[in-house]
């Protein structure tokens, strides 16, 4: 897989998935694309910045642990380049700073899954920003 690779633009939100680990870049692209995303991936961050600059995307879907800036960096680049663009740390690390949570827009753990991220997309692209520290477990409970 190359540095940055995009799947056909299907759906009417732009995703960016940035990641550095190309299988879970791809899985997540590829159940985003399935849901009706346009979902375009990268796995350098500082390419990220290039496509944040240079295009419109509606979700940046980041994991925080890469190398050269962390999400929560590139979370606070995103939103000084539109602050409407809403940013997601979809991450397996769990102790990561309040202030480093606060520049994103949600923090969905890999632990809970895909599912978890696309109930948080939905959320944010239908209302707005949610709690960075949001329990997809109690939400999950509540719906059933």
């Amino acid at each position: 897989m190359t540095a940055m690779t995009c799947s056909k633009w299907t759906g009417h939100h732009r995703i960016l998935c940035v990641e550095e680990n190309a299988f879970a870049l791809y899985a997540n692209a590829t159940v985003l694309s399935y849901e009706g995303y346009e979902a375009q991936t990268c796995s350098d961050p500082m390419e990220a910045v290039v496509i944040v600059r240079s295009q419109d995307i509606d979700v940046v879907v980041v994991d925080y642990h890469m190398s050269g800036m962390n999400g929560a960096e590139l979370a606070a680049y995103c939103k000084a380049v539109n602050p409407k663009t809403k940013v997601i740390l979809f991450s397996e690390v769990t102790g990561i700073p309040k202030r480093e949570l606060a520049l994103a827009d949600l923090f969905v753990a890999k632990t809970d899954e895909i599912q978890a991220l696309l109930e948080g997309m939905r959320m944010l692209l239908s209302r707005g920003r949610i709690d960075a520290q949001f329990d997809f477990r109690q939400f999950a409970a509540a719906a059933a």
